[in-house]
């Protein structure tokens, strides 16, 4: 008898635990696609399936900058860093809306690089008397992922490339 209860104990136990959990089976219509131009990646989908919690997805991206030394002297003479400055960026979290026909959402969130300019060591400047720029940058990946509810992972990370 005392046995038959725990067990009824653990099974109750086990669905409290799980009762929170939500299983998405979301569907993609169009996409997701990620079109590149310089210095921002922007991604497009329409999806399906979000239920009634709220979702939210991610765009991050990561890319280089050129960088450019230029001398102390009198002439500003210039020449290319020898080491490109790393760049990152995100879209934050941007809300998934599921007020269109048969709760589709047609989602379309950007991401832009920013870098912070290193020193003259970090580009591979002639020495530390240069200082540096940044040139162009560009965007070397980019990673979508869609959470539901939020921090609960139901797509991704989904890597795309130029």
């Amino acid at each position: 008898m005392l046995r038959r209860f725990g067990i009824t104990i653990a099974v109750f136990a086990a669905l409290a635990l799980t009762a929170g959990i939500t299983m998405a089976a979301i569907t993609f219509h169009s996409g997701p696609d990620v079109t590149f131009d310089g210095d921002t990646a922007t991604a497009t989908f329409n999806v399906s399936g979000l239920g009634n919690d709220p979702a939210v997805a991610e765009l991050t991206v990561d890319g280089i900058a050129d960088t450019v030394c230029h001398s102390p002297g009198k002439n500003g003479q210039e020449a290319p860093g020898q080491n490109p400055a790393i760049a990152a960026g995100t879209s934050g979290l941007v809300p998934l809306k599921k007020s269109e026909k048969n709760g589709r959402s047609s989602v379309e969130i950007s991401a832009t690089l920013t870098a912070e300019v290193p020193t003259a060591a970090e580009a591979g400047c002639p020495n530390p008397n240069w200082t540096v720029t940044l040139g162009d940058l560009t965007v070397t990946s980019a990673e979508l992922t869609i959470y539901q509810p939020e921090g609960n992972i139901i797509y991704g990370p989904a890597t795309f490339t130029p």
